[in-house]
């Protein structure tokens, strides 16, 4: 699947279980904490400002997940002034809104399994473990400690992120039991749970997914979007007895 590309035919099972229990460790990709900015790709596009962003899908990624969390390679990933102290004031709040996840805090043989997940990972991506290159380092790093601790989610808009879970088996990196969610996925449940406000993750949803002459063509509008996958997800989601408080009475 392209990293812009919706697939609203298949259920996602790591999308039930989150339904089904939304107070679950939940880790994140740089993409989830910087804004997307699609301007080099699409004409009289803009970036979107962090302030915006900020307020229609940072805020209710964390008053929704109350185990939301991210690697410090993410953390590291970080380069914008602003952005990087709003994080930080997240992981170090009392009690935090982030949870920061560092390969310090492994065993000795943790490492030992942290470190081999990494090397075959690495082998599908860009990164050099040895040159520590900047290149994939996020997803790497994220992806061999979520393996590691035998942790269930990575939340992701990378396309080859997403490649590394999903084709697991065939390039054999351990990742068969790390399940991807992606950012349609979470607009979707935030916009299930009343967690923003409607209008709001339509826009966010058509910047990312509906803005091009090629995206739709291969993606369904907002409207389309949301009936299939209430069509998928309608049964869950109203059976669930385990969700978050509404913040939008009125979405």
């Amino acid at each position: 699947m392209k990293l812009n590309q919706v697939n609203t035919e298949k259920k996602n099972l790591a999308l039930v279980s989150l339904i089904n229990g939304y107070d679950q460790i939940l880790p994140i990709d740089t993409n989830f904490i910087i804004p997307p900015d699609r301007s080099k790709t699409v004409r009289n596009c803009r970036a979107i400002p962090f302030g915006v962003f900020q307020r229609i899908w940072i805020k209710p990624l964390i008053t929704t997940f109350p185990y939301l969390a991210i690697h410090e390679s993410v953390h590291t990933e970080i380069n914008s002034t602003i952005i990087l102290k709003y994080v930080d004031n997240l992981i170090n709040g009392t009690p935090p809104s982030l949870i920061l996840l560092s390969d310090t805090d492994l065993t000795h043989q943790e490492e030992v399994i942290r470190s081999t997940i990494e090397q075959k990972i690495a082998v599908q991506t860009n990164y050099d473990p040895i040159q520590d290159n900047k290149t994939d380092r996020g997803e790497v790093k994220s992806l061999s400690y979520i393996a590691t601790k035998s942790l269930l989610y990575f939340c992701s808009h990378d396309s080859n992120a997403i490649r590394l879970i999903e084709c697991a088996d065939k390039f054999n990196t351990n990742l068969e039991d790390v399940n991807a969610i992606r950012t349609y996925e979470i607009i979707y449940y935030l916009l299930k749970m009343q967690m923003s406000h409607k209008d709001d993750l339509r826009m966010l949803y058509r910047y990312l997914y509906y803005l091009s002459p090629s995206d739709k063509k291969s993606n369904p509008s907002w409207n389309e979007f949301v009936n299939d996958m209430d069509a998928l997800y309608g049964n869950e989601i109203s059976q669930s007895k385990n969700k978050p408080i509404p913040l939008i009475l009125n979405n």
